[in-house]
């Protein structure tokens, strides 16, 4: 019988790109450890198995199972699989739209000691705080809290944080006009992402290369990057990538003045998007509809898809805004 480090250790090497077998081993590990009355290790199983439900877009039950496994935290000592817990709350949490509560749990990875967090928790957190200020459109602020994780990740030797944090970088600096330093980087982290066999972050390359193609009117060029991309996402059901890439190739389309094929791809994002709950792309693609109507000749839908475009971003960007974020931003970046 294979032993429970074994287990949670195969299903962390698999969640990423093979999430229902990760998920199998998980509920595996999970049964032994009630056997072994070994919380830690139950909780660090039930955090596996939200994390392939989260790779799947079911995130309303991975935050439940997460809820689960930080209940028995309250109950038990379970060491530094509480930080493990509480860092993936926070992306569900970011991922459903839901700003208050991610920054909250981020907040609370940074605020942890050692015994209740692990390096590589620590790291996702600034990775994490990262995102809330790009989505808040403070990209400078963004880049400083990436490039701190950067630094953080090539210091502990960690391939996979090291080139997330690359990867974030490089978004940070596309919405900062910088791509040409964005495409250097994202080829510098290519070869270690192929390396890793990190199917997730190949993905995000190849959409971000059709992305920064598409800015500079390559829109041939951007939607070859982009249904490589595509493909990557649907052969490994990353539900949350497939919809962010569709998306992608709606505007491509729109540019290129193919509305239908627009329209179909902004269509299939938003049934995605919808099974996700994921608000910050509903909100993108309320965005984009209102333009294709508009371009379309269709003024009365353009401007209700417009209204609930800026509804649902005012819903985003009123939260986050408590001193407890701005204080821990000056500790972060002294």
């Amino acid at each position: 019988m294979t032993d429970l480090p074994t287990l949670l250790q195969r299903a962390r090497k698999l969640v990423h790109h093979q999430s229902a077998e990760a998920m199998a081993l998980a509920t595996q590990a999970r049964q032994l450890a009630q056997a072994e009355h070994d919380a830690r290790g139950e909780s660090l199983a039930l955090t596996l198995f939200a994390h392939g439900l989260f790779m799947f877009g079911r995130s309303h039950e991975a935050q439940d199972t997460l809820l689960e496994a930080l209940v028995l935290g309250e109950q038990q000592d379970i060491g530094t699989s509480r930080g493990e817990a509480l860092q993936l709350a926070a992306r569900v949490a970011y991922t459903l739209g839901d700003y208050d509560r991610a920054t909250d749990c981020w907040c609370a990875c940074i605020e942890l000691d050692d015994s209740g967090i692990g390096t590589a928790e620590r790291i996702q957190a600034h990775i994490g705080l990262g995102q809330l200020r790009y989505a808040h459109q403070h990209f400078e602020l963004a880049l400083a809290h990436h490039q701190r994780a950067a630094e953080l990740a090539e210091a502990c030797d960690n391939v996979y944080l090291t080139c997330t944090s690359f990867i974030n970088i490089a978004a940070d600096l596309v919405q900062l006009g910088r791509s040409a330093e964005a495409v250097d980087i994202l080829k510098k982290t290519l070869p270690l992402v192929r390396a890793d066999q990190n199917y997730q972050f190949e993905a995000e390359i190849f959409g971000m290369f059709g992305q920064i193609r598409m800015q500079a009117g390559e829109y041939e060029a951007a939607r070859m990057s982009l249904m490589v991309a595509l493909k990557i996402n649907r052969l490994h059901i990353n539900t949350w990538g497939e919809a962010s890439v569709l998306l992608r190739l709606g505007r491509c389309s729109l540019e290129t003045d193919e509305l239908e094929m627009a329209a179909e791809q902004f269509e299939r994002a938003r049934l995605l998007a919808e099974s996700m709950g994921s608000l910050p792309l509903l909100a993108e693609l309320e965005q984009s509809f209102a333009e294709l109507y508009l371009r379309s000749g269709d003024a009365a839908s353009a401007a209700q898809h417009q209204a609930q475009y800026e509804q649902l971003r005012q819903k985003l960007l009123q939260q986050t805004q408590c001193s407890r974020f701005a204080t821990l931003e000056l500790k972060l970046l002294e």
